[in-house]
């Protein structure tokens, strides 16, 4: 049985949040370990539910807009996404004790976004030195791959339909051959990203003597991705037979989960706030469907190949993580916060029950490695309004020292009380470079050139990432 090649990428997709809550929260940064008292803060810290005073329904739209620019080969590319979706919707209920050491209870349900995947990428140059299907013959040769029959069996969506549209072919002395010149070519690469990732809560906080707050929630995430991922070769030499081939990719990805979270925070002063909060990995159950399209076009010919669609059940087990927090207050009139996060992504598995993934979670654990986040942020009050601004550093998945995925935040925003209904709006700043061969988004394995089989990085893209977001936040007050 043929199984679609999860890739790193996948698993990091499927791990990383990038915390989407109120209006409130995002332009303090997500800053809200040691804040509480806000919906979205229970997905970072639950013990935050516990200073609730009164029952709450809030509600968060929110706009964003995507812009990735590539550079490959001196090339420029751009594209931009827009998503209009919903950042959290929940309902919290407040009940006070007369007792001296219980004050109150809160209980939450609603729902939190995690992650948005909508993103729009192209990548366009003209490389005088290789094509992908170089790589590709690297890989079959590395794998002792000469027949079609074997091939159909390696590679049915990927490299197969290459050979069926005569982009390949096997000689009789066990070489491996292609129409496509090495180089010469006018390279092009999109991908279209859809998605989410959003978090069922269910969460209780409690509040003992207004001094420490404890809370416990059982989350059920759930995330929805789809990926239309499209390369082109095209020939600059017009006399030749060979004219172009393009390959389309259409993987669709969904998933839900189950994890717990479990905080405190505690109030030392009363101008000090310490938060700390526990998540325990997340055990997504996914089922992943896929085909492929490819197309050649010679002088006289036009081939296509539309691959069976495919599916699959596995298992992915993402890192826990462990938050510390800290919020200075000033009376009421303002506070400073700060949140820190571990997370180690070298800890992502991949398992299922009639496939063996040791392989893939040994590269996992070279692959990646462990990182932490920082959330900063401030509010201040006057009368009826409050002034927010936050700042975060989301870190890379490849290591403390690596600026590799690396996002960075800038934020703002106000919020506008009258009686029982909060108006807060903010608006989000977020940008992230990613460097990474062509090649290897689709082959682990170089594209040799030269008389000696000689092999330079000639394949690298550049990207930049900016994603603006207005994010508005409706809090009612229920008694």
């Amino acid at each position: 049985m043929f199984i679609w090649a999860q890739t790193e990428n996948d698993m990091l997709d499927f791990s990383t949040v990038y915390y989407q809550g109120t209006a409130k929260s995002a332009a303090m940064g997500n800053a809200m370990g040691a804040v509480g008292n806000d919906f979205s803060a229970i997905a970072i810290n639950p013990a935050g539910l516990g200073l609730f005073r009164k029952s709450t329904f809030t509600f968060t739209p929110d706009l964003s807009i995507t812009s990735v620019e590539s550079n490959y080969k001196g090339n420029n590319g751009f594209d931009r996404a827009f998503k209009l979706q919903s950042n959290n919707i929940g309902l919290t209920w407040t009940q006070d004790f007369n007792d001296e050491t219980l004050s109150s209870v809160s209980i939450a349900l609603g729902i939190n976004k995690l992650n948005n995947y909508k993103s729009n990428i192209f990548v366009n140059g003209e490389n005088p030195n290789t094509s992908l299907i170089d790589a590709y013959i690297s890989e079959l040769y590395e794998n002792g791959i000469n027949n079609d029959v074997a091939l159909e069996d390696y590679s049915p969506n990927g490299i197969f339909p290459l050979w069926d549209t005569y982009l390949l072919d096997f000689y009789d002395d066990g070489s491996i051959g292609s129409d496509v010149p090495q180089g010469g070519l006018k390279q092009q690469y999109g991908v279209s990203k859809t998605g989410y990732m959003r978090e069922f809560n269910f969460a209780s906080g409690f509040n003992f003597n207004e001094k420490l707050f404890l809370g416990v929630a059982l989350d059920f995430p759930y995330f929805d991705r789809n990926i239309t991922n499209e390369y082109k070769e095209t020939n600059l030499s017009s006399s030749d037979s060979f004219k172009n081939w393009t390959q389309t990719e259409y993987i669709k990805n969904s998933g839900i989960g189950v994890n717990a979270k479990f905080g405190a925070i505690v109030f030392p002063a009363r101008w000090l706030r310490l938060g700390a909060s526990f998540h325990t990995p997340t055990i997504y159950n996914v089922t992943e469907s896929w085909y492929t399209n490819t197309r050649s076009v010679f002088s006289n010919d036009i081939y296509t190949h539309e691959s069976p669609t495919g599916t699959y059940k596995y298992i992915v087990t993402t890192p826990l993580r462990l938050n510390a927090s800290v919020a200075f207050i000033f009376g009421n009139f303002g506070m400073i916060t700060g949140d820190y996060e571990y997370v180690d992504y070298s800890k992502m598995r991949a398992s299922s029950h009639d496939y063996d993934y040791t392989n893939f979670n040994d590269f996992i654990r070279d692959f990646y490695k462990a990182t932490s986040n920082l959330r900063f942020g401030t509010e201040w009050r006057w009368q009826s309004l409050a002034f927010r601004a936050g700042y975060a550093i989301y870190g890379s998945p490849f290591g403390f020292d690596s600026e590799n995925l690396k996002t960075t935040s800038y934020s703002c925003g106000f919020g506008y009380t009258y009686y029982r209904f909060t108006f807060d709006a903010a608006y989000v700043l977020s940008h992230r470079n990613n460097s990474y061969d062509l090649y290897s988004q689709y082959s682990l394995y170089p594209a040799y050139y030269g008389e000696n089989n000689e092999f330079v990085d000639d394949t690298k893209v550049k990207e930049t990432t900016n994603i603006h977001q207005l994010v508005i936040s409706f809090k009612f007050r229920l008694d």
